[in-house]
């Protein structure tokens, strides 16, 4: 080797040495030693998790927010153990809590935000804001004195609905535009309890069908259900149809009082077993209003929980029949602990067994991100065939029978006894993509806001509505001609295959703010192309 080789050589050396104790510098130190860390951290009495929460919000390279961090770590170490264990953040929480006991401090109106106005959709009939005169149509442009609408200012409306509510007794202004007037109306109300229904719809279909809708399990449910079953037995109800479809669920004891109205004594509803929990049988007892009438439960994808214990409970015990598609699969049961930052943590405990031995859970054990994918993959299924895997059995391997020995299959879900498949119609599409740039509803709530008066006078009860309303040709022009505006093109076939739905879906949405959800029902109902095939083949 020359001289020069050498030198160079030795260079080389020498800088990859330098080179690397920079690395090995910025690899391992400066290190903190645990001799002298009195000097930097108290870490007497705390936990791995704890000293390494405070070395990242203290050391890190960037700034970081301890909550959002502390939110990060939870939800991650609970999602590991199943998909529906979670931890709930304070607000979170809250709106967790107002849905499951069914009530919250506010004023009781429905909003809808439209380009950069913010409209009252409806108005709680007994309502703090009904009291006050404020009704649907009128647009909000102030709370208090923070302005929520007007050009620019869309971002604000996220923020309306805290701006709006608050403690009970206390009072919020809004300042309203209607009638056509730019005009500003200030209506002072004084914030109370507003009680949040489960059961929006329990409406007779005919002289002898009754039609019950739950759109989810709260606290309430159980007295909303016996008060909707006497109404509707007063009224002649010998056949009822129970729809659970887009139910995701809810308080698990809500949905065991539902099926206790609808099974004779000592038949099993559900029971619930776990590694810490032992096996726990929940049976019917007597008293139930509905236990021998005719009865379809109504189901699709987005059936869960709480929805699947009762129309396991249903189907296993050959009390009614089951329409629709196969249920989501959520057989886990959470049990919430309250945390001392204001959250929650739900954590699964147990899972729900069907009478017959089911369990509802889909498997998960390849994770949550494969569990979610198979669900999504069965809904992609089910929208190209209706032989899909939503209509298939389930896991023929695990096989289990209903009291009359029928045989019903286990792999997660209910499988219903007679398949309802999605509506495959390329004319829908038009259809969905006014509904989805919500064409209706902004020429809808530019009717009320000049009309509301009027419509009122000339329509004072649902019945009256029904009878009377008509959607004109040239509102109807006006939502056509909207939706080419907003980027969908005027497609003549599918207005004349859908016309008459549409319609009477504008008129609808115009009952429900006029006056509530059950007219919502009323009107829609017989123009729900699964609601009619169920009612069909229930015959």
């Amino acid at each position: 080797m020359t001289n020069n080789k050498k030198t160079t050589y030795s260079l080389g050396i020498v800088l990859l040495a330098a080179v690397l104790g920079v690395l090995v510098g910025l690899m391992f130190g400066p290190k903190l030693s645990w001799d002298n860390r009195d000097s930097f951290y108290d870490f007497t009495n705390s936990s791995p998790i704890d000293q390494m929460m405070t070395l990242v919000e203290n050391t890190y390279v960037d700034s970081i927010d301890r909550d959002s961090l502390t939110t990060m770590a939870m939800s991650s170490l609970l999602s590991s153990l199943d998909p529906h264990s979670t931890f709930l953040p304070p607000k979170s929480f809250e709106e967790e809590r107002e849905m499951m006991t069914g009530s919250f401090e506010g004023i009781g109106i429905n909003l809808l935000y439209l380009n950069d106005t913010v409209f009252i959709s409806n108005v709680h009939a007994g309502g703090p804001a009904h009291k006050a005169g404020v009704h649907a149509g009128d647009r909000i442009i102030y709370v208090d004195t923070t302005k929520v609408s007007g050009v620019g200012i869309a971002s604000v409306s996220g923020d309306v609905v805290s701006l709006i509510r608050g403690p009970r007794h206390s009072k919020v202004t809004l300042k309203v535009n209607r009638d056509g007037s730019n005009k500003l109306i200030p209506i002072k109300v004084s914030r109370d309890v507003i009680m949040h229904p489960s059961i929006p719809a329990a409406v007779m279909l005919n002289k002898q069908t009754g039609y019950i809708r739950i759109s989810h399990f709260s606290e309430t449910t159980a007295n909303e259900f016996h008060s909707s079953l006497l109404q509707l037995l007063n009224e002649g109800m010998q056949h009822l149809v129970l729809d659970l479809r887009g139910n995701s669920g809810g308080v698990l004891e809500s949905s065991i009082y539902v099926v206790n109205e609808l099974l004779p004594q000592g038949d099993l509803i559900v029971y619930t077993q776990g590694a810490h929990h032992r096996r726990k049988n929940v049976k019917a007892t007597s008293g139930g209003l509905f236990e021998t009438g005719k009865l379809t439960v109504m189901i699709d994808e987005y059936s869960a929980s709480a929805s699947e214990v009762v129309a396991g409970a249903i189907q296993d015990n050959d009390r009614g029949l089951i329409m629709g598609r196969r249920s989501f699969g959520k057989g886990l049961v959470q049990q919430q602990f309250e945390l001392s930052n204001g959250g929650a943590m739900l954590l699964t405990i147990a899972r729900y067994y069907s009478p017959s031995g089911r369990c509802i859970q889909r498997p998960y054990d390849k994770g949550t991100d494969a569990y979610y994918t198979d669900y999504l993959n069965r809904l992609l299924n089910d929208y190209a065939s209706a032989d899909s895997l939503l209509s298939a059995p389930g896991d023929t391997t695990q096989v289990f029978y209903t009291k009359k020995g029928r045989k019903v299959y286990g792999g997660g879900g209910i499988q219903p006894d007679v398949f309802l498949s999605y509506l495959i119609d390329t004319h829908f599409v038009y259809w969905n993509r006014l509904i989805s740039k919500n064409v209706m509803e902004e020429v809808l709530f530019d009717e009320l806001y000049h009309h509301y008066n009027d419509l009122k006078k000339r329509f004072p009860t649902v019945e009256a509505f029904e009878k009377g309303y008509k959607v004109s040709d040239a509102t109807w022009q006006r939502v056509l001609t909207l939706g080419e505006k907003k980027g969908v093109p005027r497609n003549n076939a599918s207005i004349a295959k859908y016309d008459s739905t549409m319609r009477n879906r504008y008129k609808a949405l115009m009952a429900q703010s006029l006056f509530d959800d059950n007219a919502f029902y009323k009107v829609n109902l017989p123009y729900d192309q699964e609601l009619q095939k169920a009612l069909q083949r229930s015959k």
